[in-house]
């Protein structure tokens, strides 16, 4: 298992930066860190058990890989109702923050930096279970 804990760690670095970042007021920059914090994240928690991850980027498609893998379809259905737009925005990070002159609010970063927060809380606790 240690081979795949460098997906958590940079994960954990990535959700770092963004906090810096987000001091710093460099919004894009930090939109597109905290996107790779939960994509790593995801990414992670689908290989423990697997023992494979997706090369898919796309924060709802990875949540549903993790709805079916762990059997939590219905839980996941709802996090990404209820959180549609916050993934929207760090999906388009993944694009926008590199190659296009795109901007996020502050209000944008905030509701990210808790979703990825409230999911790595999530994962951690569900891991502690287990």
């Amino acid at each position: 298992m240690a081979k795949v804990d460098f997906l958590k760690k940079r994960a954990e670095s990535f959700l770092r930066n963004a906090k810096d970042l987000i001091k710093k007021r460099e919004y894009p920059l930090a939109a597109f860190n905290l996107q790779q914090s939960a994509q790593l994240y995801l990414k992670y928690y689908l290989f423990l058990k697997l023992k494979k991850y997706p090369k898919i980027h796309l924060i709802g498609e990875l949540l549903k890989g993790i709805g079916k893998t762990y059997k939590k379809e219905k839980e996941v259905k709802k996090i990404i109702e209820k959180n549609a737009n916050i993934i929207s925005d760090l999906n388009q990070a993944y694009f926008t923050a590199r190659y296009l002159p795109a901007e996020f609010f502050k209000t944008q970063l905030e509701n990210m930096l808790n979703f990825v927060e409230e999911l790595t809380s999530f994962f951690k606790n569900y891991e502690k279970r287990n």
